[in-house]
């Protein structure tokens, strides 16, 4: 007989184990996605209102204010850089998101100050950063 005729019980045996291992070594199985940082620089709020990012892609809001991805503010002194990390499926790898920065009210989604340059845009890979500016 060849080699060949043995890979295909050997592959299954070997797919059968994988579960196996992974319990023995504690290893989580994560399918991969690509993860992006989210920057809005000079998001000046008040008290109520927080910056978010919002796009033309499920994960961001399909452009819905009310869906917007909500960032963090950087410490003081620099208080008006938001940041926050997206996660978005792998399958969407090396597509083209656009992306705005939003100034909106936490309690009333439909009170909104958009950013006013034209759309960011972001190239999905797995790990990535974009900055937008008010």
């Amino acid at each position: 007989m060849s080699r060949n005729h043995y890979l295909l019980p050997l592959g299954v045996c070997l797919w059968a184990i994988l579960p196996v291992f992974r319990d023995a070594l504690g290893a989580t199985w994560v399918p991969l996605k690509d993860e992006v940082e989210f920057q809005c620089d000079n998001g000046n709020t008040v008290p109520g209102y927080s910056v978010y990012v919002v796009g033309n892609h499920p994960e961001l809001g399909n452009w819905d204010p009310a869906k917007a991805v909500k960032l963090d503010p950087k410490p003081a002194p620099d208080n008006s850089t938001w940041t926050g990390k997206v996660l978005f499926p792998g399958t969407d790898d090396g597509k083209d998101v656009e992306w705005k920065c939003i100034v909106r009210k936490e309690i009333d989604p439909t009170d909104v100050k958009w950013q006013l340059a034209k759309n960011n845009t972001v190239k999905l890979v797995f790990r990535t950063k974009s900055i937008g500016t008010f």
